[in-house]
């Protein structure tokens, strides 16, 4: 049974891995920290290995196209594990891979998160007044479109892709009738977003949008003066020591148009460094005793605060949410979701986390998730 829905997006194995793959033959594992992370073992974990190594083994002999896969608890690192596989670099088909600690990934969707996290960081600074703030006021230059319903959008509705705008991201992300497609194409992308038909009240109905998440960014940049992706930098990612990474900026397209951080899907980053994000929010929005945000914030962002068009699903705060049994119990189970199969899976009642990174880019269903509840959530004791 599929859990979560896809998302949109554009389009030396390292000592460290092979260390891993000893201790995942022993369970003896190394107690030095590296990349933020202590290494922990399946047994003091209480998560069995069996399925994960023959999972290893499929994936070796190219039964799946994963590229990577780590699992830890209470921010132990218990398996570490790079793939040879078909990969694409944003937004274009790179060919087969070899995939290790060091190589960047594209996240697609799972952008998105972290534009949320930025948005929690501008709140909390201050910059940004209230989540119910109407966010035309972070537009004054598009106040012509401040009409009726349109009006009323609050961060917060971008924030759960409840803005009410006509917008359909269904058809293949190379079809110019997909809105994000079609997005990308426009010298004004503001001006499109926010001109579109208002379809539903705001905050009533979620419909995917990778626009509500451009906008989202750019309410950061308004509030703060800083685009996006400097601003994650020195906010988000310096003090989790992420600084191997890359974010695709789209070229203006016009002599009036001005360079655009791709906030939907444009991200790339290291998984263990993918990994340090779901450390963030199941340890209350610190990190190495550092506070990044507040646990209020990521109680909001990983909440249900929406369902989705799913039966089984809901959304945070540009997070997917769903609450599958796992461990003898239906526990709650957060994911930063990427187009291909790219996770950050948390399960914040048990101290789990898995990321996964894959390049089945644009195909219908998803493997990822299939083996979170196949393999790994039966996993975990």
């Amino acid at each position: 049974m599929k859990v979560f829905l896809k998302s949109s997006g554009f389009q030396t194995i390292c000592v460290l891995a092979v260390l891993l793959t000893a201790c995942s033959k022993s369970d003896k594992v190394p107690s030095t920290k590296q990349d933020g992370f202590e290494w922990g073992s399946f047994e003091e974990a209480g998560i069995s290995k069996q399925d994960i190594i023959r999972l290893e083994n499929e994936i070796t002999s190219g039964s799946y196209n994963i590229h990577s896969i780590l699992v830890l608890r209470n921010d132990k690192l218990i398996y570490e594990k790079y793939f040879q596989g078909e990969d694409a670099v944003f937004p274009n088909p790179a060919g087969v891979m070899d995939h290790n600690r060091e190589t960047l990934h594209d996240c697609r969707s799972l952008t998105k998160s972290i534009v949320s996290a930025c948005v929690g960081i501008a709140l909390e600074q201050g910059k940004i007044h209230s989540l119910d703030d109407k966010i035309f006021d972070y537009f004054p230059g598009y106040s012509t479109y401040a009409i009726g319903d349109r009006a009323k959008i609050t961060i917060k509705d971008l924030l759960t892709m409840s803005a009410g705008f006509e917008w359909d991201e269904t058809t293949p992300y190379i079809d110019t009738l997909n809105s994000e497609i079609n997005m990308s194409i426009k010298p004004d992308i503001i001006g499109f977003i926010l001109s579109r038909p208002m379809v539903h009240s705001p905050g009533t109905l979620w419909n995917y949008s990778g626009g509500c998440t451009q906008l989202l960014a750019e309410i950061v940049k308004n509030a703060t003066g800083t685009r996006i992706d400097r601003f994650a930098r020195a906010f988000l990612f310096n003090p989790l020591k992420i600084d191997n990474y890359d974010w695709f900026v789209r070229k203006p397209l016009t002599p009036t148009d001005t360079a655009t951080v791709w906030a939907p899907s444009g991200l790339r980053m290291r998984p263990i460094d993918m990994a340090k994000i779901g450390s963030l929010y199941l340890n209350g929005g610190m990190y190495d005793k550092k506070k990044i945000f507040s646990g209020s914030w990521v109680k909001q962002s990983l909440h249900w605060q929406i369902n989705t068009d799913g039966s089984n699903e809901g959304y945070g705060f540009q997070f997917w949410c769903t609450k599958p049994m796992i461990a003898g119990e239906y526990r709650d189970v957060i994911m930063a979701d990427g187009n291909g199969g790219q996770r950050i899976c948390m399960i914040p009642s048990l101290g789990v986390e898995i990321v996964l990174t894959a390049g089945n880019y644009d195909e219908s269903g998803s493997l990822s998730d299939e083996l979170l509840n196949n393999v790994f959530f039966p996993a975990i004791q």
